[in-house]
């Protein structure tokens, strides 16, 4: 099967020659970033004149987090302090900073409520009918979130939120909430993907091991 990103066991990694350094001694790659030498599990390797390196431990040397997709095939690779954004509807926004900031505020209570199962906060944030009010199960499960996008329309704004949740095991999923007048209308799951290793800040990290 064709994937869009080969990661096996090892992944190219050359647009990290800035940061990445390899040094040969006695026949061994040795895999120095940002100045420190680091080890992993499976050794660096040379094919076709090539360095051929386990992504996931640079990706984790660098502060990023790397995820897997199963249903595309596809590996996402983000840094916590990437400028770059994922632009999932391509809409220039029109809203007041205010107006953004209720919205955000409403996106926090709504995961407050997931997480913890508060049918009470739930409703008071929701319009009449909402029924994606969470039962069961293990709480709190969120670990972290993060708004991706959003999209306007003349009567609603639609929101797409990552999250990533530990229950059994760490995975991710994104979520399109759907808001009006103020009070979130519907929330749809967009997407589940693998999450093998995640850091929420330096020092605090979780994975499926």
């Amino acid at each position: 099967m064709k994937k869009k990103l080969f990661i096996s066991l090892f992944a190219i990694v050359i647009a990290l020659t800035a940061a990445v350094g390899m040094a040969f001694a006695k026949g061994a790659i040795k895999i120095v970033v940002n100045g420190e030498q680091i080890k992993s599990d499976v050794a660096p390797q040379m094919s076709n004149n090539r360095v051929m390196v386990p992504i996931s431990f640079i990706s984790k040397a660098l502060g990023a987090n790397v995820s897997w997709d199963q249903k595309n095939q596809t590996v996402s690779i983000k840094s916590s302090n990437s400028d770059v954004q994922e632009d999932v509807w391509n809409q220039n926004l029109d809203m007041s900073s205010s107006s953004w900031s209720q919205v955000k505020n409403l996106i926090a209570l709504y995961i407050v409520g997931f997480d913890t199962r508060d049918d009470k906060l739930i409703k008071s944030i929701s319009v009449e009918g909402f029924d994606m009010i969470p039962i069961g199960g293990m709480y709190p499960s969120i670990i972290d979130y993060e708004i991706v996008d959003a999209q306007q329309t003349k009567e609603t704004l639609k929101v797409r939120v990552r999250v990533i949740i530990e229950e059994e095991k760490l995975f991710g999923e994104e979520w399109d909430i759907e808001i009006t007048q103020g009070k979130i209308k519907s929330m749809k799951k967009a997407k589940l993907f693998d999450v093998n290793e995640y850091t929420v800040i330096p020092g605090l990290t979780y994975n499926n091991k």
